[in-house]
């Protein structure tokens, strides 16, 4: 980490606390259990404890500028905390079967009631105003390797021979998709945390989800059928240990988001496009197979 500046510093000591943080469904900030993910989140924290003390001297020395304060953690105060908790932990619902969509009310009982989906150009996210937990660039990812783990090879336009090697200036290396694309955007999660996270005050469980990914992608397949549509599991990058070989930009993501455990439903444009529209798709009935949970 010694090649990051304060603010990548700082920032990553956020990125690994957003992780750290669960919401339980006794509506208390707690951390996630140590066996599993919560020993790889431990690990990063004191990676970056040791870092701060290497820089700053013995805790609190570094911490102590207030950086944290911008830290969006949930708020086990609010009145949404507290419901959601609460029918989290009256709905005991499986792991690893169900997707879920979390949302307004307003437009989850459309889709539970009519089939009604609107799904968004990656490019939309883009955009400061909106929330946090879902404000990202989703048509580049970044690694930053340490510089003297990554050297550029230089080659000649024409002979196509190599010219030698060179050392990247900047210290973020990025990779970008060539086109934008669509994108609908799911958890395989059922945790109170989201439901703060998203601001929603609903949830659709969807408890066939390749019937739901099937219908989906015949209905987009109606309206564009040169577009390719396919499921994904996301899959979240430590920008300092990653490869730009392991970069695929329409499932991996920063591993900022990591706790969200997403999975999307992405489609693919036959030829490079930059400006799209939302879009809207009829699936049909899904009463038989998803439940409309309102937080209430």
């Amino acid at each position: 980490m010694e090649h990051l500046t304060q603010q990548e510093l700082e920032q990553r000591v956020r990125d690994v606390m957003l992780n750290q943080t669960v919401l339980t469904e006794e509506n208390k900030i707690g951390l996630p259990p140590i066996r599993g993910e919560g020993e790889y989140w431990m690990i990063m924290w004191t990676h970056l404890l040791e870092e701060f003390l290497i820089r700053y001297g013995p805790y609190p020395a570094g911490f102590d500028t207030g950086f944290i304060k911008d830290l969006k953690i949930p708020d086990p105060t609010s009145p949404l905390a507290s419901k959601a908790c609460a029918e989290v932990k009256r709905l005991q619902i499986g792991l690893n079967k169900y997707v879920f969509k979390y949302g307004k009310f307003r437009w989850l009982e459309q889709t539970y009631n009519e089939g009604m989906i609107r799904i968004s150009p990656a490019a939309f996210y883009d955009d400061p105003s909106l929330n946090p937990a879902i404000h990202d660039e989703e048509l580049e990812l970044f690694i930053q390797p340490h510089p003297s783990e990554f050297k550029l090879e230089l080659i000649h336009s024409k002979t196509r021979k190599s010219k030698g090697f060179i050392r990247p200036i900047d210290n973020k290396i990025t990779k970008k998709s060539e086109t934008n694309y669509y994108v609908y955007c799911m958890s395989s999660v059922w945790t109170p945390r989201l439901f703060l996270d998203f601001d929603a005050d609903a949830c659709l469980v969807i408890k066939e989800p390749n019937i739901f990914f099937e219908k989906a992608i015949t209905a987009f397949e109606k309206q564009k059928p040169r577009w390719a549509g396919m499921p994904m599991k996301v899959t979240y990058l430590d920008p300092l240990n990653s490869t730009l070989a392991q970069i695929d930009i329409y499932s991996c993501k920063h591993f900022r988001f990591s706790y969200q455990k997403e999975i999307r439903l992405i489609w693919l444009p036959p030829e490079a496009v930059k400006e799209l529209d939302h879009q809207y798709l009829e699936l049909g009935n899904l009463r038989d197979w998803c439940e409309l949970i309102k937080i209430n």
